[in-house]
C-alpha cells in the first residue's frame, strides 16, 4: 500500500513527538498499571524506574519504527503493525497479571514495625517498613526493579496504541531525518510522563504509608490488584469485540 509523505517544519516535527509521548503515557492505563505496584514506598527513587520504563518503551517502539520506516523509504509501503500489535496486546494483559501478583506477594512478606526515639526529652516513634530482602521499600530500586519496568516499556513499546501515535506519524513524514528526530522526541515526552508519574506514586504513597505500618501494605495489594484487574481486561476485551483503551 502506498503513502502520502508530508513535509512539516523541524520544530513542528520535535513538539509533535514530545506531546504525543506525553499523551501516549497520560492516556494509557495500562501502562501506569505496570508501575504502581513497583513504585508504592520508593519515594523519589520510583522516577527512576519511570525513566527505565519510557527507555524501555522507546526501545520497543524504535524496533518497530526502524523496520516500518526503513520499508517505506526503500519500497514506498507501509509495515503491517496490525498482527504484530495484536499479539503484543495480549501478552501485557498477561505481564500486567504477573506483576501484580508479584506485588502481592511482595506486600505479605513486608516487615512493618516502629522504633522509638528520644529528641530533647520527647520520645516519638519511626516507622520502618522493609521488603523481604531485609532492604527499606524506599531503598534505591533493585535489579529486579529495573529490570521489570525496561522489559514492561519494551512490551508497550510493541503494542499498538504506541504504533497509532509513534510509528505510523514517523512512516508519514518526508525524511528518515524527520521520521527518526519525531521518534526521539516522542520517547522523550513517554521517559519524562512516567518519570513523573512512577515518583508521584512513590513519594505519595510513602508519606502516606509513615501514618500506621499496614497503610504501605494496604496500597501495595491495592495497586497490585489494579494491575491485575487491567491485565485480565487487556486479554478479555478483545475476544469479547470490545476495542482496548
Amino acid at each position: 500500500m502506498a503513502i502520502a509523505v508530508v513535509d512539516v517544519p523541524f520544530l513542528a516535527i520535535l513538539w509533535a513527538g514530545l506531546a504525543s509521548g506525553l499523551v501516549h503515557v497520560v492516556t494509557g492505563i495500562d501502562h501506569m498499571a505496570a508501575l504502581m505496584p513497583l513504585s508504592v514506598g520508593r519515594r523519589w527513587r520510583a522516577a527512576f524506574l519511570g525513566v527505565r520504563w519510557g527507555l524501555g518503551h522507546t526501545l520497543g517502539v524504535v524496533f518497530i519504527a526502524l523496520m516500518a520506516v526503513e520499508i517505506k523509504q526503500l519500497a514506498g509501503e507501509v509495515l503491517n503493525l496490525d498482527a504484530l500489535g495484536e499479539w503484543a496486546e495480549r501478552l501485557v494483559g498477561f505481564m500486567l497479571i504477573a506483576i501484580g501478583a508479584f506485588g502481592i506477594r511482595a506486600a505479605f512478606r513486608m516487615h512493618l514495625h516502629t522504633h522509638s526515639h528520644s529528641h530533647d526529652g520527647s520520645e516519638h516513634e519511626h516507622l520502618h517498613v522493609h521488603a523481604s530482602d531485609g532492604h527499606p521499600v524506599d531503598a534505591p530500586a533493585g535489579h529486579a526493579h529495573s529490570h521489570t519496568a525496561f522489559l514492561a516499556g519494551v512490551l508497550h513499546g510493541l503494542a499498538g496504541t504506541a504504533h497509532v501515535l509513534a510509528v505510523l506519524p514517523a512512516v508519514g513524514l518526508n525524511s528518515r531525518a524527520q521520521s527518526w528526530s519525531y521518534l526521539a522526541a516522542f520517547g522523550v515526552g513517554t521517559v519524562i510522563a512516567m518519570g513523573a508519574f512512577a515518583g508521584v506514586i512513590g513519594l505519595t504513597s510513602a508519606s502516606l504509608g509513615r501514618r500506621g505500618p499496614k497503610l504501605m501494605r494496604a496500597m501495595m495489594i491495592g495497586a497490585s490488584c489494579i494491575c491485575i484487574l487491567v491485565g485480565i481486561g487487556w486479554i478479555l476485551l478483545p475476544t469479547l469485540g470490545y476495542e482496548l483503551p
